[in-house]
């Protein structure tokens, strides 16, 4: 999980199931990279993918999960913070 890609793809399909051609597009990230990375996120639980139509979609299994992934880059963000204000000093 401490994957950056897999972070982008969690905070991408936070809000609703999307496909991969929808995520490509959303992260900017390459189409052979998402499919990767789906991968491992499906083999671990995280995500699962399901059909709309002729679509395969991907969604987060858990709501948690999404909250966690906010935990984290909230922290993050704090992290940075603190460090910037260190070197203006």
């Amino acid at each position: 999980m401490g994957n950056t890609v897999r972070l982008q793809l969690l905070h991408a399909l936070r809000e609703h199931p999307l496909t991969v051609s929808e995520i490509c597009e959303e992260t900017h990230l390459p189409q052979c990279t998402v499919s990767r990375q789906l991968i491992i996120l499906r083999r671990v639980g995280v995500v699962e993918s399901g059909r709309v139509g002729e679509a395969k979609v991907y969604k987060i299994t858990d709501r948690k999960i999404a909250e966690v992934c906010d935990l984290v880059l909230s922290i993050l963000v704090e992290q940075i913070h603190k460090r910037s204000q260190l070197i203006e000093e």
